[in-house]
């Protein structure tokens, strides 16, 4: 096309041909673009009146700077990549700080009705291992009569029972579930020590608590009590009866004939007696528990024990309180390893504590937090203050160390619980026997718990029962044995020696495969959140510009239109 060169250039108030709409002016000399006012140029960002500077103009041909195409697909492009980028970030946020997919898989274990996890829970698939040991007084008969000083005792065993577990009579109230628990205990005569028929020699139980709740009672009522207990078909201080008679029942009269006396008529649901006879089918208690289904850091922690908040038995609310888990799950937030747990026994009246001792691995790179009861745990108050609230309310009186208390939830039979051989106990309660070898590797109590489950996969949890022994002048049987001497009557031993091909895959893909996906998922949002900043920041900076028009930059001043 025909060019016309215009002198005055630098002229701000140029005036240009209106004939002419695709004129465009470079002024060299001061960087500045001059358009005419009418003019249009089709695809351009800023065409207008506007004066543009224009600057890295450097090589003969140039194209002018302030023209910027308008590309829809650029933008929309850029928009999703604006989404994938926040996105990314707001995931590799979660994954990185939170436990997002442990967090789901817990809130799944909630105890809801009709769950997968309340059925497990209702019908558990794990079944402990219940190991009796009995203490076997051999000479007794000699010491009666003055031919020993010692009592020599025989522990024999282990009787072993498995047990079936179900909750039933079960009551769901919000976040609260009330219930109790259904036993079947089976013999298992491949794992014990000997037949369940084998003959023990054992302390006389109905008789020594008879006698021991007697001496509370007005003369009007011990007298005729003890009177007629001389009438009854057991009255000797120990008696021969085989281990399974004596653990789930033989025929006693001392219980029916004290019944009247002792106002228990109505409050004992057995008409034999036995030391487990109330463990066997469905036991009293109830308890009300946390379902973790609006809280999951309080999931199986107890809240009522027969529709009580606390115990009445103790000195202190410390020592009255029920708050902790039955043993079997344990909410996650609780298993910090500078954090004592609870475990509540019913059978004791009170919470046992467990604090962490080690990390051990039970296979296929499985590993759990183990607790162990403390040393202390059944100390006396001299040599450890805080039990001073297990000391009588009344007379403040404590037992021996080693053993505890436990007769005001036994409806006053003299008993007193302790680990096995008096482990960890004051030796004087080993002086009056033979046979007591305390063994830590065997009495011991322990508990191996999945970190991030809350799930108990193995333990063992090892007590013994004791029976002290109040004497009367009335009943002359027990003239032999020393006032308050604690008779060892026998040890047991809850253990899991296996568990379910159900509950081991649970455990796996618990430890591993959860671990595996938060880590696949924080990889991938992060490198996602790499990748579309950088094509962000690319686009940006590299971004395409069209020209409005085309100039040609002369050496000297002069300005060609084009």
């Amino acid at each position: 096309m025909d060019h016309e060169v215009l002198d005055k250039t630098t002229s701000s108030s140029l005036i240009l041909p209106k004939d002419d709409n695709k004129v465009v002016i470079i002024s060299p000399s001061n960087g500045k673009i001059l358009i005419r006012e009418d003019t249009v140029l089709q695809g351009c960002v800023g065409c207008g009146r506007a004066q543009f500077t224009c600057t890295g103009i450097k090589k003969q041909w140039s194209v002018l700077c302030w023209g910027q195409q308008m590309d829809r697909r650029y933008y929309l492009f850029l928009t999703l990549l604006s989404a994938t980028f926040a996105l990314s970030l707001i995931g590799a946020i979660i994954f990185c700080f939170t436990n997002t997919i442990n967090d789901a898989i817990l809130s799944n274990m909630a105890i809801r009705n009709n769950s997968i996890a309340f059925s497990m829970w209702r019908r558990p698939t794990v079944r402990p291992i219940m190991k009796v040991h009995l203490f076997n007084y051999t000479n007794w008969e000699d010491v009666r009569d003055g031919r020993a000083s010692k009592l020599k005792l025989q522990d024999i065993g282990p009787y072993v029972y498995s047990q079936q577990l179900e909750r039933v009579n079960i009551k769901f109230e919000g976040d609260k579930l009330t219930y109790q628990e259904r036993n079947n205990f089976q013999y298992l005569p491949e794992m014990s020590a000997g037949p369940h028929f084998d003959q023990v020699f054992v302390p006389n139980l109905p008789l020594i608590g008879v006698i021991s709740k007697s001496l509370d009672l007005p003369n009007l009522i011990k007298f005729p009590l003890l009177n007629a207990l001389r009438f009854t078909n057991h009255h000797d201080a120990f008696l021969k009866l085989p281990v399974h008679r004596f653990l789930w029942g033989y025929d006693d009269d001392i219980i029916n004939t004290a019944k009247p006396f002792l106002s228990l008529n109505g409050k004992l649901r057995f008409d034999n007696f036995g030391l487990l006879v109330t463990k066997n089918g469905t036991v009293s208690d109830r308890l009300t528990i946390n379902t973790g289904e609006n809280d999951k850091d309080k999931i199986n922690i107890l809240e009522k024990f027969n529709g009580d908040t606390k115990l009445p038995y103790w000195g202190s609310s410390e020592c009255n309180s029920i708050e902790g888990s039955d043993g079997t799950i344990f909410p996650p937030a609780m298993l910090d390893r500078n954090r004592t747990i609870y475990i509540f026994y019913g059978n004791l009246c009170r919470r046992l504590p467990f604090n962490y001792v080690k990390d051990v691995d039970i296979g296929d790179g499985i590993e759990l937090l183990r607790y162990s009861m403390p040393r202390t745990v059944f100390d006396d108050p001299d040599h450890y203050s805080p039990n001073q609230c297990y000391c009588d309310i009344d007379t403040a009186s404590c037992p021996p160390r080693g053993v505890i208390d436990i007769t005001s939830c036994t409806m006053g039979a003299p008993l007193l619980a302790s680990f096995p051989h008096f482990y960890l106990g004051d030796p004087k309660l080993r002086e009056p026997f033979e046979g007591l070898e305390p063994n830590p590797e065997l009495h011991d109590s322990y508990l191996d718990i999945h970190p991030t489950l809350g799930i108990s996969l193995s333990g063992k949890s090892s007590l013994q029962l004791n029976i002290i022994v109040r004497k009367s002048s009335l009943i002359s049987t027990l003239n032999f044995l020393e006032e308050e001497m604690i008779l060892p009557v026998a040890w047991i031993q809850m253990t899991v020696e296996e568990l379910p091909e159900s509950l081991r895959s649970l455990v796996y893909h618990g430890t591993f495969s959860t671990a595996a996906a938060q880590l696949g998922l924080t990889v991938f949002f992060i490198l996602t959140l790499i990748i579309s900043g950088l094509c962000i920041f690319i686009m940006l900076v590299t971004r395409r510009k069209k020209p409005c028009a085309t100039v040609k930059i002369l050496p000297n001043d002069e300005v060609k239109l084009s």
